[in-house]
C-alpha cells in the first residue's frame, strides 16, 4: 500500500440502517483502492476500531488523513497506538480545495451505488450492500492510474469465481461439488483439444490442395512446352531441331520454334 491512506465519512443519518448511521470511506492513495465500513457513530474509538482490522490485513501507512466530518485525526492516531502498541504514523495536512473537491466526488458516487443498490434488491438495509458497492468499485478502471484498483493492489483481476471462468452459465450453473467442476474442465479441454486437431486437419488439407494446384501448373507448363514444334526456315518445313534440317539437307541453318503456328525468319 502506499505511503499514506485517506478516512473520509459519508453521513447517512437521514437514511439509518438500524443502528447504523456514517459510513467510514477508506482510500489507499496510491492504488485508490477502497474499502468501505458502517459505522454507528463518528467517535475516534469507532474508527479507530475499524483502521486496525484494515491495518492488520494490508499494512501500516505512514500518514493518515481524515475529512472534517471524524473527530480529530490526533485523537484516531491516538486510539490506534492505544490498541496497537509500536505502530505509529502521523496525520497529514490538511487537503487542498480540489482534492476535498475530488473527494466529495467520491463519497457521493458511493452514495449513488448504494441508493441504486437497495432499490434493485428493495431493501432499506444499505450496511449490507457495502460489500458490493466496494467490489464494484475496486473491478471498476480508474481513469487516474489506468486500471483497476483491485489490479493495482494485488497484481491480478478480482474474480468472481466461475463468473470469470471460461466456463458458460449454462455449463456450472448445475454442478455442486469439486469432482463435477473437474469433470466439466476435462470434458472442456478434451472439446478445445479436438477443435485444435480439426483446424489443424484443415489447415493441412488447404496445404495439400495448394500443392496440388501448384503440380499441376507445373504439369501443363511442361506440357505447353513439350508441344512446340521447330521449323526450318529455309523450306519452312518441320524438322527435329538438329543442326542440319532433316528435310533440305541444309547444315547450320537456323530454326524457330512456334506453338500454334510457322513463323518466318528473314535472314
Amino acid at each position: 500500500m502506499n505511503s499514506w491512506c485517506q478516512v473520509d465519512l459519508i453521513d447517512m443519518q437521514s437514511e439509518p440502517d438500524r443502528y447504523y448511521r456514517f459510513i467510514m470511506n477508506y482510500q489507499d492513495h496510491l492504488t485508490k483502492f477502497t474499502i468501505l465500513c458502517p459505522l454507528k457513530s463518528k467517535t475516534a474509538e469507532e474508527v479507530a476500531y475499524q483502521l486496525i482490522d484494515i491495518f492488520c490485513m494490508f499494512g501500516v501507512p505512514f500518514i493518515l488523513l481524515s475529512d472534517n466530518r471524524c473527530e480529530s485525526a490526533n485523537k484516531i492516531i491516538q486510539n490506534l497506538a492505544d490498541m496497537w502498541p509500536g505502530m505509529k504514523l502521523v496525520h497529514g495536512k490538511p487537503r487542498p480545495s480540489q482534492s476535498q473537491g475530488s473527494v466529495e466526488r467520491t463519497n457521493q458516487d458511493v452514495h449513488d451505488m448504494l441508493v441504486a443498490w437497495m432499490s434493485n434488491n428493495n431493501t432499506k438495509t444499505w450496511s449490507e450492500g457495502l460489500w458490493f458497492i466496494q467490489s464494484k468499485k475496486n473491478r471498476a478502471l480508474n481513469s487516474g492510474i489506468k486500471t483497476s484498483p483491485y489490479e493495482a493492489m494485488f497484481g491480478t483481476a478480482q474474480m468472481i469465481g466461475l463468473g470469470d471462468s471460461p466456463l458458460t452459465e449454462d455449463m456450472y450453473s448445475s454442478i455442486e461439488t469439486e469432482e463435477e467442476l473437474e469433470q466439466l474442465f476435462n470434458a472442456g479441454m478434451k472439446n478445445g483439444r479436438d477443435k485444435e486437431d480439426k483446424e489443424e486437419a484443415k489447415q493441412q488439407h488447404r496445404k495439400d490442395k495448394d500443392e496440388n494446384q501448384t503440380n499441376d501448373t507445373s504439369e501443363e507448363t511442361v506440357e505447353k512446352k513439350d508441344n512446340k514444334k521447330v521449323y526450318c526456315v529455309v523450306c519452312e518445313k518441320q524438322s527435329s531441331g538438329a543442326p542440319k534440317c532433316s528435310v533440305c539437307d541444309r547444315l547450320f541453318m537456323p530454326f524457330v520454334e512456334v506453338t500454334e503456328k510457322t513463323v518466318r525468319v528473314s535472314d
